[in-house]
């Protein structure tokens, strides 16, 4: 009887053990963002196209391309810092077409959050732009359109940042052909004409795919953020 209760003593120790072990909250990430020559946060910092950004809608196939992009923002510096760890708080597109008819691109519900999503690895850490919402205009057929999340408010991008190579290299932020995201096209037509259901619809996805070129604007040969996180 006594080795039973042993037993039974024991079983609950390493049950409630157990249980002790699994309700510890995981560790939390610990993010460092630096930059050249530059210790104030938040640090201004800019963004540049590397080669064309392009859309594709997933449904009709219409493509989106632009063949220049230009953003301004800011990052924390710092060791420990919390995400988001960047904002974009300008953004331009120019030289706009879908399927070669002319249009402009908006960007709407600025400022976007930048945040990473995992660890870094090899200087490339993953992350998502969240807030994000774009508005096309195509000017020969007055189509309007907007690419949201399920509000005006929560679209969301994932990519990656990879730190700079060199000490006068900016940082980059990939969205790569086919990164996950969760835009819908909205109001399709709304303040215009009737667009193409060849073109686009309401509740259509887009794939995306882009590089931009970011630099700190004060810091050494404007340099590129580095973002670490373990």
């Amino acid at each position: 009887m006594r080795k039973i209760a042993r037993k039974a003593l024991t079983v609950s120790a390493v049950a409630a053990s157990t249980v002790a072990l699994t309700a510890l909250p995981a560790a939390a990430a610990t993010i460092t963002v630096t930059l050249p020559g530059v210790a104030s946060s938040p640090a201004a910092i800019t963004g540049q196209n590397n080669g064309s950004v392009v859309a594709s809608n997933t449904r009709s196939g219409a493509v989106l391309i632009c063949t220049s992009l230009t953003a301004a923002g800011t990052v924390k510096v710092g060791a420990g810092v919390t995400d988001p760890v960047g904002q974009v708080t300008g953004l331009t597109f120019s030289g706009c077409t879908v399927n070669g008819l002319s249009a402009t691109v908006t960007a709407q519900n600025l400022p976007w959050s930048l945040a990473t999503t995992g660890n870094t690895a090899s200087g490339v850490t993953p992350g998502k732009l969240t807030g994000v919402r774009v508005h096309v205009y195509v000017t020969s057929l007055n189509c309007h359109a907007d690419f949201q999340g399920s509000t005006a408010t929560n679209g969301e991008i994932n990519g990656t940042h990879t730190n700079p190579t060199s000490a006068t290299a900016p940082s980059k932020l990939t969205l790569p052909f086919g990164a996950t995201n969760n835009l819908r096209a909205a109001n399709v037509g709304v303040g215009g004409s009737p667009c193409p259901n060849s073109l686009v619809a309401n509740g259509d996805a887009a794939s995306l795919a882009g590089v931009i070129d970011l630099r700190g604007v004060n810091s050494t040969n404007n340099t590129g953020p580095t973002v670490t996180r373990v």
